[in-house]
Parts: structure tokens; C-alpha cells; sequence
């Protein structure tokens, strides 16, 4: 239920009830990681619900009003409809029952939280709304996934109790094949989902569809840097085999009935031994915890649908998977033996197809001959054929995951909605990375951000204009600078300007189209011509960032909306030409088990015979899967030092372009709100605010962006007696300063215009404009006033103390 939900925290970490004993501590910036920076709680108007409403809004102010907030246990803060949420990494109990039930009700609290998100969202009009959930890996983003499906799932008492079991269990599934332990998080997701839930007219949830995005599935292969895990599965299957070939089992029939099943038997005796000497494998988590997770997994498939056989299936293709990416290249030794047995494929075909290329001489139709892999290509084929079985597992699964919640089609209606109710989606994504060295993951990934970062911008702007709008202000040009502020000049830089000059993208694509992939050997300048390149056709873009250093003939940067990032060029071509590869997914048409098949079906290719091309490399990204398909950054390389030409159709580039213009548009369908997740500190320590840390996220996350396109409009606003009061030491008369300054509601307007007024020598008629509640000002106007209202006070001070030296004398 909803009230058995925490927060995310290190695994470990006995974090839950304790939240009465940690004291909330602030590392504050320029201060030592071990200084506490103990600063009084503040007052509600320091850190209102709103951020928007306070009076000024910058980086400082930001910061201390979500300090202030996270002080006082308050995780969630509205920043205009944009919900930021702290991670306390302890149990506060945000997400207790008798909270939801509040959140539930006809009337829910309008303080912030998550619960009050998704009801204002249903509470909208229009059938069609979504909740964009970003933030860093550990930010606590796939735990607000697993609270909102529970909190609707509760929301109404008539929900089906199958359709709402199937729904939640689903997360913990598509968490074992797509979450690994990574240097930020133990259980970090490694790809995106869209979940749609369906809701009857009266609330009640009939089912969801699934979407999944960019698989990283690079990671089952190659070396992994340290802190650094594949993906649970493999340490699960793993655990699972070790325990059922030592034969002592936990209590319960579940291990010695799968024990006794032949399957299991095979799996065991063929990759039992195999696993547990893997090195990728090597210093996993506790058995215990594995085979525990293990036997829930099992029990969940099965719920999802699966079969015993299915489920066993999974687990030889995940093994087959891990002694892949284990083994040496095909030309030698006996190490495809275990894998090509699980596979059920002939161990001779599997290995010549790693060591033999077969070619098309004369083109389509013309003799077939043959020709022996060099070392590179053998490993890198068999890298690719790990990641291609991984991926296309990971489809199948989420298709059947995706079967087992949908609504009833028969309620389906052409607006895709359900029986006259409405659809809340849920996008959970991981958010901008910035590493030490940036590659081709990197760059998608954040190309991704920048794309949402747009929609943001253009909310914020929305929120902007409707202010402007329900305060009377004739603000057109105010509109347009604000409109000019949403625009994301990297997009420009990535893309190509619409008036078509040539972006980042359009050159790698040249390149890779072109063929000619950079020499192996070159070790030293591995990426150079690119990032030549891209310097040549896109230096003078203001987005363009040159790298100096030693390395800087080999990288590029880019401005981005979160900030400068560099990235190392080497492998983008490989990478990017390296997409679906249709002679694997042929191979294992032809020559894999029932099973494979029923994994592939949905994996057909869609472009000519692979042996039609001379390198029978042909990119062709299916649309699921565009990233998860590149080669591993860390697969091995040979020295095969001339350039081979490539003739293909579709980079893994304009793939995933295609595939994020439709997340984008089925997003603009929706009416979004955005939760941003954010995490306080690095160690996940409960309740500790690490200001560095917090401000750099604010800025990856965009909520700095609110701020620079509200000042790009009025960044300051004071209510109109606030202000009158305040400057009415610049009117002419004691009397006019002495109405101002005691303005009821009725006459404050007009001390206002009388300040204002009193104001036009040293500001723009622009710069300062009175609503019908508030002074808007610009960044000027207030420096203006601020400084003038200093000046007459000390002239007013210093003409009374000299009068009252000359009365005395």
C-alpha cells in the first residue's frame, strides 16, 4: 500500500522510523564537506509553498528556501505547477495512507506533495494529462513512479484487484532486467518508460499501457568502470544456479520444484559452474538477498503471465547472455560451447558466424563467398550479438508486462482514452549526465534533456504570461523576450538551423554514411577528424564550445541549457553506425530455438538482405530500442588500421531523433506537469543538504531556467502597498510620503503610479509596471529604486541633523 513506501536510501541503510532522530544538517558552499551550516528555520514568507511568490528569485534565494523547507521535513515545494521534490532518504512519512487519503478526497490540501500533483492533474479539464518524473540517478524518481501507481491504484475502491496487483508488480519486473548498481545509486534505472494509466469517469484505473525507452544495454558487455554492476538479473540467475547446485534450500516448495525440473537441471549443469567464475559477476550482493529477490521475481512473472517454460527461457537467454560477454572471440578455444547450448543453437554455426563474414559479390542475387573475421570484428560481433539477445529480451518482456495491465480494448475510445475517462502518463527518465569523460551515451542522453528542458521552458513561460495577463499588463514585448528566453540554442547547434545550416548531427551522420571509420591504431587521436569536423561546420555557433588541453583535438562541447559539456569523439562513428543489426537478428532467426523466435517477433527487419551489403552492417534501430543497440563504449578493439566502407540507411542518430520526436509529440498531446527530483547529497545520508550539490541539479534540472526566463520578463514583484510603503520616501511632499506609506488596499494603486511616476528620470517607461495587485519590476527598476530610496534617506537624514546642530546653536 501507499503507507509501506519510503523514499529511496543506500542499500543497507536502515533508514525507515529513524526520521525522529536525524537532525537535518546544510553543507553550505565554501565550506568544508564536514561543516554544518546552522542557520535559523525561517519564516513562511523565506520559503512559501510557490518559490514563484517570492519576492526576489535567484540562485541564493532558491537555495535557502529549499534548505529552509527541507529543514522542516517539507520534501515537496511548488515552483509555479512545477513540483520539486528533496529526497530525504529516511521515512518521513510522505507517503503514509491517512496522507493519501487526504489527497484523495473532493477537497484535497493544496500544500505541495506528489499526491497533489496527480489530483490536480485529474482534476483538469481535458482526458489526456501527464507527469514528466526526471532527476538524477538516487533522486528518488522510481520511487515516485511506484507511489503515484499506488496512489491511484487506492484512489477508488471499485479498482479491479488484478489489473491494480498486475500494475504495481509490473515496476519490481522491468527493475530486475533494467536497474543496476551504479557508482550514484544501487538501483539505478538504465532506461526510460512512459506509463499510461487509464481511469474510468469515475476514477476507477482500468489498466495502462507501457512504453520503454533507451535500454543502455552496452552495459552486459565489455568492462564496466569500478562501482559498476550489469543489471540485477545476471546476479540473480547467477545466485539462483550456485543455490540450487548446492541442493540446501530455504523452507518452502519453491526450490525443490524448480529443482526437479529438467530445465533447470540443464541450466544449472550447463551454466552453474560457468557464472559463478565470471569476473563481470564477481563481488555482488549477498546471496541471501539475491535468492530472495529471486523467488519474488519468479512469483511476479508468473503474475505478469509468463509460464514456467517462458520464465525459464528468460533465464538461459540472460545466462547465454553473461557468458557472451565473458567469453573470448569465436576463432578459438571451447568457451561457445555453454552459451551456444543454452541458445540451443549448433555450437559450429554459432561459431562460424563469429568468425566467418559472408559477402554478396555482383550485388543482390550474385555469388556468396566468405571471408575470416580479424580479432576486432570477432569481438566486436560478438559483443553487438550479447547486446542485440539482451535488448530483444528486454522488448519481449515489456510487451508481455504491457499485455498483462492493458485496459480492455473494448473501452478504448478513438481519443485513447478509456470509456469516457481520462489517461494520466507517467514518463520516468533518466536525467542530464556530466561525467569525467563524456561519450556517445552521454550525448544522446543529454540531447534527450534538452529536448524536455523545452517543454519546461515553454510551461514556465505559460505560467509567466498568464501572471501577466490576470495583472492587466500590456506586455507584448515583455511576451516576446520571454519567448526568445524559451529557445535553447544547443537544440539549433545539435539539429541545424531551421534556414538549414549544418548541425553536430548532420556531420557525424555524413561521416558515418560516408563509411570510412577512423584507424584502430590511432590510439592517440582516436576521434580527432570528427571533432575537426565539427569544429570546422559548427565553430561559430554560440552553443559551440572549443576543448583546450592536452585531449582537445579529440573533443567537442557543447553549451548546454544545464551548462558546458564535453565530449570525447572517439567512437561516435562506430557507435552511431552501429545500430539494430538485421545479420544477428537474422542469425537467430534462422538458427535459434522456438523461444528466440518468440522474443524476436517483434524485432523483424525492415531493410534488404544483410548480405547484400559489403559489410553486411546495416542500421536499421527499432523503435524501442535506438540507443540500447550501440556498441559497448568498452567493447574490444582490434587493429585493423585501413578504413572500411559502409553502406547503410539509418544512423542510431536519426533513429533516436525519430523515436524522441514521438515521445515529444504524444508529450505536447498532454497537458504536462513536471516533478523534478532532486537528491541533497551524494552519500544519500538522511536529511543532509549539500548546497553544491543541489545547485548543480537545480541548474542540470532546469529549475534555474524558471529563473532566467523570469527575469527576462519582471524578475521582482511587490504587492502594491509593500511598494508604496517602501519608496514613498522618493515623493515630493511629507504628505504624499506619509498617504503612501499608510496606502489602504483602495489607494495604493495610486501612490504607486505617483512613485513610478517620480521615477521616469532614471528608468524606462518599461521597466517598472503596476498591476492590479502587484509592482512588477525589472532587474534595473529595482537596482534603481533601491539605491535612489538610500540616497534620499541619507540627504533626508543629514538635512535634519544639520537642522537640529543649527537649532542648537
Amino acid at each position: 500500500g501507499v503507507g509501506r513506501l519510503a523514499m529511496s536510501a543506500p542499500a543497507g541503510r536502515a533508514s525507515l522510523g529513524q526520521h525522529d532522530v536525524v537532525r537535518p544538517t546544510r553543507r553550505s558552499i565554501g565550506e568544508g564537506m564536514n561543516s554544518v551550516d546552522v542557520v535559523a528555520a525561517g519564516t513562511p514568507r523565506d520559503s512559501p509553498d510557490d518559490l514563484l511568490h517570492l519576492e526576489d528569485f535567484n540562485e541564493e534565494d532558491l537555495l535557502r528556501a529549499l534548505w529552509t523547507r527541507y529543514r522542516r521535513k517539507e520534501i515537496y515545494t511548488w515552483v509555479g505547477s512545477v513540483l520539486v521534490s528533496v529526497n530525504p532518504y529516511s521515512d518521513i512519512g510522505a507517503f503514509r495512507e491517512d496522507v493519501a487519503m487526504r489527497y484523495a478526497s473532493k477537497n484535497p490540501p493544496q500544500a505541495p506533495h506528489l499526491f497533489a500533483t496527480v489530483s490536480a492533474a485529474l482534476a483538469d479539464p481535458g482526458n489526456r494529462h501527464a507527469l514528466l518524473i526526471t532527476g538524477e540517478s538516487g533522486a528518488g524518481k522510481t520511487e515516485a513512479t511506484r507511489a503515484v501507481l499506488s496512489f491511484l491504484a487506492m484512489r477508488h475502491t471499485a479498482t479491479n484487484n488484478y489489473i491494480r496487483d498486475r500494475l504495481l508488480q509490473s515496476t519490481p519486473v522491468l527493475e530486475a532486467f533494467g536497474n543496476a548498481n551504479t557508482r550514484q545509486n544501487a538501483n539505478s534505472s538504465r532506461f526510460g518508460k512512459f506509463i499510461e494509466v487509464h481511469l474510468s469517469a469515475e476514477d476507477e484505473v482500468l489498466g495502462a499501457t507501457l512504453q520503454p525507452y533507451m535500454l543502455e544495454a552496452s552495459r552486459v558487455a565489455g568492462d564496466l568502470p569500478p562501482g559498476e554492476r550489469t543489471y540485477h538479473i545476471f546476479d540473480l540467475v547467477k545466485e539462483a544456479l550456485q543455490l540450487l547446485a548446492g541442493g540446501v534450500f530455504p523452507c518452502g516448495d519453491f526450490w525443490p520444484k524448480l529443482a526437479a525440473d529438467p530445465e533447470w537441471q540443464e541450466l544449472v549443469q550447463v551454466a552453474g559452474p560457468a557464472l559463478a567464475s565470471s569476473s563481470r559477476l564477481s563481488g555482488g550482493p549477498p546471496e541471501a538477498l539475491c535468492t530472495e529477490w529471486f523467488e519474488s521475481l519468479v512469483e511476479w512473472l508468473v503474475s505478469t503471465g509468463m509460464v514456467p517454460g517462458e520464465v525459464s527461457g528468460c533465464c538461459r537467454i540472460v545466462a547465454a547472455v553473461a557468458l557472451l560477454a565473458e567469453s573470448d572471440p569465436g576463432h578459438g578455444g571451447g568457451s561457445l560451447a555453454a552459451p551456444a547450448g543454452l541458445l540451443r543453437i549448433p555450437e559450429k554455426e554459432l561459431r562460424n558466424f563469429l568468425s566467418e563474414a559472408e559477402m554478396s559479390v555482383g550485388g543482390s542475387g550474385g555469388e556468396r563467398v566468405f571471408r575470416a573475421r580479424n580479432e576486432r570484428e570477432a569481438s566486436t560481433l560478438q559483443a553487438s550479438l550479447a547486446q542485440e539477445l539482451y535488448a530483444a529480451l528486454f522488448s519481449w518482456l515489456t510487451r508481455l508486462v504491457a499485455r498483462g495491465i492493458a485496459p480492455p480494448r473494448v473501452a478504448t475510445s478513438d481519443n485513447g482514452t478509456s470509456g469516457g475517462g481520462r489517461t494520466l502518463g507517467l514518463l520516468d527518465l533518466y536525467g542530464f549526465e556530466v561525467f569525467a569523460s563524456n561519450g556517445f551515451e552521454q550525448f544522446l542522453i543529454n540531447y534527450c534533456n534538452e529536448r524536455l528542458q523545452q517543454l519546461f521552458n515553454r510551461q514556465v513561460f505559460t505560467c509567466e504570461a498568464q501572471e501577466y495577463s490576470d495583472e492587466g499588463l500590456d506586455c507584448n514585448g515583455q511576451w516576446r523576450s520571454i519567448v526568445n528566453a524559451c529557445k535553447l540554442p544547443a537544440l539549433a547547434l545539435l539539429e541545424g538551423e531551421s534556414g538549414g545550416g549544418l548541425g553536430v548531427f548532420s556531420v557525424i551522420n555524413d561521416r558515418s554514411r560516408i563509411g570510412f571509420e577512423e584507424s584502430a591504431a590511432s590510439t592517440s587521436g582516436g576521434g580527432a577528424p570528427l571533432a575537426d569536423s565539427i569544429a570546422a561546420a559548427c565553430g561559430s555557433h554560440s552553443a559551440f564550445c572549443r576543448a583546450w588541453g592536452r585531449d582537445a583535438n579529440r573533443m567537442f562541447g557543447i553549451r548546454h541549457f544545464a551548462g558546458e559539456v564535453f565530449y570525447e569523439a572517439a567512437h561516435f562513428i562506430r557507435k552511431n553506425s552501429s545500430a539494430h543489426r538485421p545479420d544477428i537478428v537474422a542469425f537467430l532467426r534462422k538458427h535459434g530455438c522456438h523461444f528466440i523466435h518468440e522474443v524476436l517477433g517483434g524485432d523483424a527487419p525492415d531493410v534488404v538482405d544483410p548480405l547484400d551489403s559489403p559489410s553486411h552492417f546495416l542500421a536499421t534501430p527499432s523503435v524501442d530500442r535506438h540507443l540500447s543497440a550501440a556498441s559497448s563504449r568498452n567493447s574490444p578493439t582490434g587493429a585493423c588500421s585501413r578504413p572500411r566502407r559502409k553502406l547503410f540507411g539509418r544512423t542510431l542518430i536519426s533513429g533516436f531523433q525519430q523515436e524522441l520526436n514521438e515521445l515529444c509529440a504524444a508529450l505536447d498531446s498532454r497537458h504536462c506537469r513536471h516533478v523534478r527530483c532532486l537528491r541533497p547529497n551524494v552519500e544519500q545520508a538522511p536529511l543532509v543538504f549539500d548546497d553544491p550539490s543541489v545547485l548543480r541539479q537545480c541548474r542540470y534540472s532546469g529549475l534555474l531556467e524558471a529563473t532566467r526566463i523570469r527575469r527576462q520578463g519582471y524578475a521582482h514583484r511587490r504587492s502594491l502597498r509593500n511598494f508604496a510603503a517602501r519608496y514613498a520616501i522618493l515623493l515630493g511632499s511629507r504628505e504624499a510620503r506619509r498617504s503612501a506609506r499608510h496606502a489602504t488596499v483602495a489607494t495604493a494603486a495610486a501612490a504607486c503610479h505617483a512613485i513610478c511616476q517620480a521615477a521616469t528620470r532614471g528608468l524606462g517607461t518599461e521597466d517598472a509596471r503596476i498591476g492590479r495587485t502587484k509592482v512588477f519590476l525589472r532587474e534595473r527598476a529595482l537596482d534603481w529604486f533601491e539605491s535612489t530610496r538610500r540616497c534620499v534617506a541619507t540627504q533626508l537624514i543629514a538635512a535634519a541633523l544639520i537642522g537640529n546642530l543649527t537649532l542648537q546653536r
